[in-house]
């Protein structure tokens, strides 16, 4: 049930009551369907990484502020999320984006931004709690979602933002107002992730995005099947009884299937010939399991252990991919994001 928080159900005083929330990022391996005129939409395999999401600090305040390069972005999710909860017009809030990675690289910043903003003005007026910590459960991530108006297409990033690991999520049916998950899976905990995103590149979005959207024929339903196929019978099995060449492989088998609905839309991008030289190094290193996330240009190669993660990346270095590359290794994120009450450790000294 929710509840409306008001300044006496505080012993704080409001502007002293601060909340971090802190997100992992969102690797997106590809949609399960596009253009069928019935059935479901979009839908689509992905996982969470630590160390890529956003961090954001929020308080309550007697207008909307915030301290970033994203700042307008970030007060309109905060002005969303009053409107679509019925908050007064002193129900604002001042934000502070502490961490976020640069955008439109297919981390799906985006929408981990939006819904740590979700969380925290939702704390701060609507949920009140005592408790220091709190994570989030898929239901809760897609209500904070339908709030702060994302979910649109993909929902991998809403309900990664509300238990981390591996999702599935089957794609919306007209009308839906977020896609269900399917299915939730823990990643190994030893298992890493070695993420190449070239220099000063973007990916697709906004306007761009949505005018390569309209220009995809529909995804034939054969290459629907096979996906899930891969998705369901062979990834997500994988990773739960953690062999890891089998995941590794149909992780690869499913990225290249997924991507050739866009192959016609990804080739004209700046990165793509750069991406595709990267994918053939990858081959010859002799890596078993690497996927771009999204439109791109963030490539993954995923690695049984952090010993075999430096060696790659100490040979991408040897082979000057560095030069062309942000190269970093990742953990998988299996808990999801985390808001902690920090008000004592924003008071000033």
């Amino acid at each position: 049930m929710i509840r409306s928080v008001d300044a006496a159900d505080s012993a704080e005083s409001p502007s002293k009551q601060v909340y971090e929330v802190t997100t992992p990022g969102r690797l997106h391996f590809g949609m399960l369907s596009f253009g069928q005129p019935y059935g479901r939409s979009f839908g689509g395999l992905g996982a969470m990484i630590a160390g890529c999401g956003v961090r954001v600090r929020l308080r309550r305040a007697t207008s909307f502020s915030a301290v970033s390069h994203v700042g307008e972005r970030a007060i309109g999710v905060a002005q969303r999320c009053a409107a679509a909860w019925g908050l007064d017009e002193h129900s604002c809030c001042a934000i502070q984006v502490m961490e976020i990675p640069r955008q439109h690289i297919g981390l799906g910043t985006g929408t981990q931004l939006a819904l740590a903003i979700a969380a925290g003005m939702q704390r701060l007026y609507v949920e009140g709690s005592a408790r220091l910590e709190q994570t989030y459960a898929a239901n809760d991530a897609a209500a904070l979602a339908q709030a702060a108006g994302r979910g649109l297409r993909s929902s991998v990033g809403v309900y990664g933002f509300g238990a981390g690991g591996m999702i599935l999520e089957a794609g919306k049916l007209q009308g839906e107002a977020i896609a269900p998950l399917v299915s939730r899976a823990a990643l190994p905990e030893a298992w890493r992730v070695v993420l190449f995103v070239q220099r000063e590149a973007e990916g697709l979005h906004g306007d761009a995005e949505r005018t390569a959207f309209a220009g995809l024929e529909q995804v034939p339903l054969e290459l629907t099947a096979e996906l899930t196929r891969l998705a369901v019978m062979e990834i997500l099995p994988a990773a739960i009884a953690a062999r890891f060449i089998d995941f590794a492989a149909a992780l690869t088998a499913y990225g290249k299937l997924a991507g050739k609905p866009f192959e016609r839309a990804s080739s004209r991008l700046p990165y793509a010939e750069a991406t595709g030289r990267l994918f053939e190094w990858l081959d010859l290193q002799g890596v078993q399991g690497y996927a771009q996330s999204s439109w791109g240009p963030a490539v993954v190669a995923v690695c049984e252990s952090q010993l075999v993660a430096e060696s790659l990346v100490a040979a991408a270095d040897a082979a000057g991919l560095s030069n062309q590359h942000e190269i970093s290794i990742a953990t998988f994120d299996n808990r999801g994001a985390v808001l902690r009450d920090v008000s004592d450790e924003s008071a000033p000294a």
